[in-house]
């Protein structure tokens, strides 16, 4: 028998559907995501010569943005791009951020599962120079089957610190560089609640640290002199919904009748 699930409510990023009857558990979702850095007029850069913010005007290139960015690689979200580069230092660089988005399958219960991987390439750059200061990253997952399902859009806002490599390193450059750089990022999509026939699935989104890099709350430390590999991921959860024992549902009935009868008494 067909299963028929009906939206609910949206409240704050959680979906909630209903089934119609009680059936198996869903085993597997296939899923699609899609990212890219926003070449959107959100960005800000840092210019150290003049020791003074940028903000970048709508566009993918520096003489279109006025703050120094270069994006490449147009992604399907509008303004959204797979490459941001601001700075090369001679032989080395340039230094920039890669998103690289992933479709696949997520298993019910089955733990953590790849839905993107960011690359940071990290490498010193001289005085004075350009770098990043605050850009988006926007995002979007759906999934494809066994229904259709989304998509469920978001925005990463990471904000990016240069630290110095000379006269000492802020602490506490956890994976001892010449001086551990950081990213604070906020918007971390909310997991994802679905209701159906009785079974409750539970999407949850995390960033994970893979090579160079090492996640602290919502502070990213990452490796000087590298390419440096953070993973956003998801998995799905299930559990029944709980329906209340039958004695319960009588003591429920026996309190609205006895209330009822005592506003008919007065």
């Amino acid at each position: 028998m067909k299963s028929k699930k009906t939206l609910l409510a949206t409240v704050g990023g959680l979906a909630l559907l209903s089934g119609s009857a009680q059936a198996a558990l869903i085993g597997a979702f296939d899923f699609d995501t899609a990212s890219g850095w926003l070449a959107d007029g959100t960005a800000v850069t840092y210019d150290s010569g003049a020791n003074a913010n940028l903000n970048c005007a709508v566009g993918a290139l520096p003489g279109a943005n006025g703050c120094g960015l270069t994006f490449s690689g147009l992604q399907e979200i509008t303004d959204g791009h797979t490459t941001v580069n601001w700075f090369s230092n001679g032989g080395q660089g340039p230094s920039g951020l890669d998103i690289q988005s992933n479709s696949g399958t997520l298993v019910t219960n089955g733990g953590w599962f790849d839905t993107g991987v960011i690359t940071h390439r990290n490498f010193s750059l001289p005085s004075p120079a350009t770098t990043l200061r605050n850009l988006n990253l926007g995002s979007e997952f759906s999934i494809t089957s066994p229904f259709a399902f989304g998509p469920a859009v978001g925005a990463f806002n990471i904000g990016f610190t240069e630290t110095p490599n000379q006269g000492g390193c802020p602490a506490p450059n956890p994976l001892g560089s010449a001086c551990d750089d950081f990213f604070s990022i906020s918007g971390i999509p909310l997991p994802i609640v679905v209701e159906i026939d009785g079974i409750v699935y539970t999407f949850t989104f995390r960033l994970q640290g893979g090579e160079g890099f090492i996640v602290d709350d919502n502070t990213l430390y990452t490796r000087e002199g590298g390419q440096n590999t953070l993973f956003v991921q998801a998995m799905v959860t299930a559990r029944e919904v709980q329906v209340p024992e039958p004695a319960t549902l009588g003591i429920l009935g026996l309190g609205l009748l006895l209330l009822n009868r005592r506003k008919f008494i007065k």
